[in-house]
């Protein structure tokens, strides 16, 4: 199968998703595949007691995107529980908005292929239905 290896141009939420839109048209016959972490917190790797803030997050953003609720992940930063522990910086989070631009028509469903938590952190991975 061939690939094209695409890096993020910018860490901006609404930029991301909307260069994935422009994408979308591509997707037929085209397998996506966005790489990051629904977690990405240093501080649980040295201290497991902040747990539960990055589980929280997890949990909050699982449930936007089964509902599909794009607004609420583009502002993370702001509705997303413990988002600062979660994700002290934007890397390991945004490019899910690309790919849910690229990978996903509006209001398709999107489940969990595989959920984990590894050293405190989500790993959890979606796939469009």
């Amino acid at each position: 199968m061939p690939a094209v290896q695409l890096s993020t141009p910018s860490l901006d939420p609404e930029a991301l998703l909307r260069l994935g839109e422009r994408l979308h048209t591509l997707r037929e016959g085209i397998l996506v595949i966005g790489s990051g972490t629904m977690t990405r917190s240093f501080t649980v790797f040295r201290r497991p007691e902040p747990a539960g803030h990055t589980a929280a997050f997890d949990e909050w953003a699982t449930d936007a995107i089964a509902r599909s609720d794009v607004d609420a992940l583009l502002d993370y930063r702001a509705k997303g529980p413990s988002a600062d522990i979660a994700h002290p910086t934007a890397d390991h989070f945004v490019p899910l908005l690309l790919t849910l631009g690229a990978g996903t028509t509006p209001g398709q469903s999107v489940t969990t292929a595989f959920d984990g938590m590894w050293m405190g952190n989500s790993i959890r991975s979606f796939q469009a239905a």
